[in-house]
């Protein structure tokens, strides 16, 4: 198991995570648009050699630090991921669905937080990893 970040180690992954994000470089395709996200990451994953492999890679590196302290963005995603466990039978169905939902919830914070445009918004964001490291903490202290 991951040790748990401290509050300001929590802080510091999420600003070199926005500043990573803040500042994609796109000006190396000069003729190729994405219609959305989805195809910007599909891109990402399946074409050998794109230009973006190295911010690709610094942004999922941040992603798996920030990974235990993410939120959902949406009440939906939440309801989809606790429907689908609960149709599971196996620890290996279980793991196959977090395996799953994780992709889907490394994405969904990414897509969201470029929808953020105000310092405001980003400390809101800040707040809501924060009380999911506090409850953390507070677990991992109940066990000792």
């Amino acid at each position: 198991m991951s040790t748990l970040l401290t509050k300001q180690e929590l802080e510091i992954q999420l600003e070199d995570f926005r500043h990573i994000l803040s500042n994609f470089d796109y000006s190396s395709l000069k003729n190729i648009s994405f219609l959305n996200l989805d195809a910007f990451f599909a891109y990402m994953e399946n074409v050998e050699g794109n230009p973006f492999k190295a911010q690709y890679d610094a942004l999922q590196s941040k992603l798996d630090i920030l990974q235990p302290y993410l939120p959902f963005v949406s009440a939906n995603r939440a309801n989809e991921f606790i429907e689908a466990l609960s149709h599971t039978h196996s620890d290996e169905e279980v793991t196959a669905v977090k395996q799953t939902f994780t992709k889907m919830l490394r994405d969904d914070f990414i897509k969201f937080s470029r929808t953020l445009t105000t310092n405001d918004q980003w400390q809101r964001i800040v707040s809501v990893c924060e009380e999911i490291r506090l409850r953390k903490e507070e677990m991992l202290l109940a066990l000792h």
